[in-house]
């Protein structure tokens, strides 16, 4: 069983989350205006326009009252992200989650690879899924290579790790046939209220998935953020995903607090300004494996060409 030996901070779940719970559709209202602007951009709104708080609100009412109405489109989102999370097995052979955001990097958390010599004796197993007769059909395992890339970052930091991934039979890279989640570096992808989903391997078990009956409770500072999913032991190194399967966190653990369970995820676009500045630092980056250079950059160029 991966937990984390250190919280990155407990989360003021409880009467703030009750509030969430009680009126999600209302939640977005207390938002700040620079995050509720940022949404509105993403969204196709023409901000100029929108010059008032009030302007604002009433533009984005439109917006997030039809949430529910999902195109078809939504399906065939959710199958593509679901393709690019794998279960890691360590070494001691506990279990977390990781998922690709590049052809050739892999995502998880610093408690479930800490080091290279981890991520050396672990290996990832995409498709890792039951069928209608509950059996395992078609899963691909492969191993990491940290020589060509390994960067972390601390639990009570970011929780982070990157590790490249050895191609596929093939000889392509990973991201090939599992596809990847970019990391967008642009905020405003979700606003406090709004369902979130999470594709992950609970305990090591099969893929879940656990969608739309989750929600953004806050977002907790310029790192983390807090919301209500279904979510264990296992399930760390998950992506978290607004309904546009657009990538919003890492998930990182789970806290209780009167009863109201709060996750805490680590804010992709914290990731991304972290790593933005060790692909700048020569010296960090020749730690960082043989191909770090350019597997990092290709990181960022895939985040911001889908900002």
């Amino acid at each position: 069983m991966i937990v984390p030996d250190q919280p990155l901070r407990v989360p003021q779940v409880g009467a703030r989350a009750a509030q969430v719970v009680a009126a999600p559709q209302q939640a977005w209202r207390t938002e700040t205006v620079i995050r509720k602007r940022a949404y509105a951009r993403r969204h196709g709104l023409d901000i100029t326009k929108l010059r008032t708080a009030d302007q604002l609100d009433l533009a984005l009412e439109k917006v997030v009252g039809s949430r529910d109405f999902l195109p078809g489109r939504w399906i065939q989102h959710a199958r593509a992200a679901a393709e690019a999370v794998a279960r890691v097995k360590r070494p001691d052979g506990d279990c977390g989650t990781g998922f690709l955001v590049s052809p050739w990097l892999m995502m998880t958390n610093h408690h479930v690879l800490e080091n290279e010599a981890v991520a050396a004796g672990a290996t990832v197993t995409f498709r890792y899924e039951e069928d209608d007769n509950d059996e395992l059909q078609g899963t691909i395992r492969l191993n990491l290579q940290p020589e060509r890339c390994f960067v972390t970052s601390p639990v009570d930091e970011l929780d982070l790790t990157l590790v490249a991934v050895e191609p596929t039979a093939d000889g392509m890279p990973p991201g090939s046939t599992f596809g990847q989640i970019p990391a967008q570096g642009m905020r405003g992808k979700v606003l406090v209220g709004e369902p979130v989903n999470i594709v992950q391997h609970p305990d090591g078990r099969p893929r879940q998935i656990a969608i739309r009956n989750n929600l953004l409770l806050s977002v907790d500072d310029a790192v983390s953020l807090t919301y209500s999913t279904d979510t264990e032991p296992g399930s760390s190194g998950a992506p978290v995903l607004s309904d546009r399967w657009e990538l919003i966190a890492l998930h990182h653990s789970s806290r209780t607090t009167s009863g109201v369970v709060g996750n805490v995820g680590i804010r992709v676009s914290a990731i991304v300004t972290h790593i933005r500045a060790l692909a700048e630092d020569p010296a960090r980056l020749a730690e960082a494996g043989s191909d770090a250079n350019d597997l990092l950059v290709e990181f960022l160029k895939l985040g911001d060409a889908a900002t």
